[in-house]
């Protein structure tokens, strides 16, 4: 038997099951919050796709467009309750695109509420 610089041979510490204890508990808890932001981050791409294409679409079409992403990606339904759509005209024509939702993720000692404002906005 081949034994190491302090005599030990080959024996494991706690110190590797300690290391794969947290990582497992910090994949646990932070994957739901990772969920949140991908889909927040999905919805708000969308939503600033939708505004630079606004010059050829109207506001009924970019409204189903978010509808459907919004149901794609499971978000609550406040997120399309919410969706607001404004033109301005004028010498600075502009779009802006804002909705605003509530996701809450629940683990055993853990709760907590995001509140989701995404915003897009576009020259026209």
């Amino acid at each position: 038997m081949v034994t190491g610089p302090n005599g030990r041979a080959g024996k494991g510490s706690s110190g590797c099951l300690l290391t794969l204890v947290i990582f497992g508990l910090v994949i646990y808890f932070g994957l739901p919050v990772a969920e949140v932001y991908v889909r927040q981050y999905s919805f708000s791409e969308e939503m600033r796709a939708d505004a630079r294409l606004a010059t050829g679409l109207t506001d009924a079409v970019i409204r189903r467009r978010l509808i459907d992403k919004a149901d794609a990606l499971g978000l609550p339904p406040e997120a399309i309750k919410n969706l607001k759509i404004r033109r301005t005209g004028g010498s600075d024509r502009q779009i802006t695109i804002d909705s605003e939702y509530a996701e809450t993720v629940t683990r055993p000692f853990f709760t907590y509420t995001f509140t989701i404002r995404p915003h897009a906005d576009a020259s026209l």
